[in-house]
């Protein structure tokens, strides 16, 4: 087998390309006498990044044409059906010059923009864009891309087109999903349309009229309305939020009109109720220290009961079937669900405990754990359905790891996340991640290490780091459980308020 159908099979190497290479030097940039398409070219239209970026690094020209005179780029956008497509158009743009970007197929004069606007393929158009790829170059038609992208049956296209306009218009989505919920709510318990609109801002776009009628010309009671919201998602921002997920919106809208209705708790109030369902909208990740200086004042035993509160929480209106994640520092998990159930978090931290000799590597096993897994694993693909948020709770500043381990970690979470940007269906609302950060004990060190993670300014939009002693305060309210409800919900939410 030679290089060509190595490249094609995905099955070229190091190894072998070395071998290639010393036989015949040129051969990079040669083209296949059966296909015409050079060896990256080849491996691009198969979609084998890993490929790609082999044959990149040693050197082969991501401008070479093929036989019929088309750059990689070109016959990549055009004609590779890989779900990698993405990300082989981003390798190779870093190595294409920029006069070449927009280098056209002879056959119609559409430049590798045009294609990727004609396949709809929203992440390969917004990294061109990035690239500086003309939006004004006519085709053979006389159409530019921008015309193209207006003409798509899809409006995504044409968004990709303009980043300004896009984050515009798909920013804040957990909040106007959080405000429809709202809304819901609102109305079910017979709170006015318009004063819905005024006081949670809901988009005037939606068709939301409380005097819709059915069928039968009857107003929709409330059992009809929670099993019909789905009309009022259809086609708006919120599709993205609940794409996949059958009846989620109805369940989690029906839990919330229960818990306002819940005399038991005052997480149903009017000031709390917001609040409670934008943390439940994120993915909760709680994120334990079990080092072995746990054990000393009640640690553990605090730490087990506040896991449970915030489980209880941000689980009290989750539809069935979602949940909540659970790391610890230096145990893995039984079950490394991050849909864990209020049952299963008691079920797993009630049969844990502190680790003799545990250290306490805060920040190497939140990148490990937490962050490569549940995010960096993710943003290839943009697969992340929810924004994270990251309970941290600790009683001591590192050990084992150099001191600035966490913050280095969080600050490279974000920069990541910069770097992924949205998609079509993954906004960067929904590839965020936050950081509520909080300390049980009264180590003087650990109150340092955390006040220092407060104040550093690279993660402070990232990051909530609460002055309260977890474990104290569970000790102040142990006799006022609502209390304990609204100071927990308020300390959730601090750090994505303002989101």
């Amino acid at each position: 087998m030679g290089i060509y159908e190595d490249a094609r099979q995905g099955t070229l190497d190091r190894s072998k390309l070395n071998s290639y290479l010393q036989s015949n030097p040129n051969i990079l940039n040669e083209q296949d006498p059966a296909t015409g398409l050079a060896p990256l070219a080849t491996a691009a239209v198969a979609g084998y990044a890993d490929v790609v970026e082999l044959l990149l690094g040693k050197g082969a020209k991501a401008d070479a044409l093929s036989k019929n005179g088309e750059t990689a780029l070109l016959v990549t956008t055009r004609d590779s059906k890989s779900k990698n497509r993405p990300r082989i158009v981003q390798l190779l743009l870093s190595k294409t010059p920029a006069d070449s970007v927009d280098a056209t197929s002879a056959a119609d004069g559409n430049t590798p923009l045009m294609h990727a606007i004609l396949r709809s393929d929203i992440e390969s158009i917004r990294l061109l864009v990035k690239a500086k790829a003309s939006l004004t170059v006519t085709n053979n038609n006389g159409l530019t891309a921008e015309k193209m992208a207006e003409a798509a049956p899809d409006k995504a296209v044409a968004r990709a087109l303009d980043p300004d306009k896009e984050r515009s218009a798909l920013t804040k989505l957990t909040s106007l999903v959080s405000s429809f919920l709202l809304y819901i709510v609102a109305w079910v318990n017979k709170t006015a349309d318009g004063v819905m609109r005024k006081v949670f801002g809901l988009n005037p776009d939606f068709n939301t009229n409380t005097d819709d009628k059915v069928n039968d010309g009857e107003t929709p009671n409330k059992k009809q309305f929670l099993e019909n919201v789905d009309t009022f998602v259809k086609d708006s921002p919120l599709e993205r939020f609940f794409k996949d997920k059958p009846n989620y919106i109805q369940d989690l809208a029906k839990k919330a009109t229960e818990l306002k209705n819940d005399p038991n708790t005052p997480l149903g109030q009017p000031d709390l109720l917001p609040k409670v369902i934008k943390v439940t909208l994120h993915q909760q990740v709680i994120y334990c220290d079990d080092s072995s200086s746990m054990k000393r004042e009640g640690r553990w035993e605090a730490q087990v009961e506040m896991v449970k509160r915030i489980a209880g929480i941000t689980t009290r209106i989750l539809p069935e079937g979602d949940g909540v994640a659970l790391r610890f520092i230096n145990q893995d998990v039984p079950n490394n669900s991050d849909k864990l159930s209020l049952k299963e978090i008691g079920d797993i931290i009630g049969k844990m405990s502190w680790q003799p000799g545990g250290n306490t590597e805060i920040g190497t096993y939140l990148k490990s754990k937490i962050l490569e897994p549940m995010v960096y694993s993710k943003l290839p693909s943009k697969t992340l359905s929810k924004p994270l948020l990251i309970s941290v709770i600790t009683d001591g500043m590192p050990s084992v790891e150099k001191d600035e381990a966490f913050v280095e970690a969080i600050k490279e979470c974000g920069d990541k996340l910069d770097q992924a940007g949205p998609s079509d269906s993954c906004t960067r609302d929904l590839i965020d991640v936050k950081f509520m950060i909080g300390q049980i004990g009264t180590s003087k060190s650990a109150a340092e290490f955390l006040q220092d993670v407060g104040n550093n300014k690279d993660i402070e939009s990232m990051v909530y780091v609460t002055t309260d002693q977890l474990d104290e305060r569970l000790s102040k309210f142990k006799e006022k459980e609502g209390d304990l409800d609204r100071w927990l919900i308020e300390t959730l939410f601090q750090p994505i308020k303002d989101d």
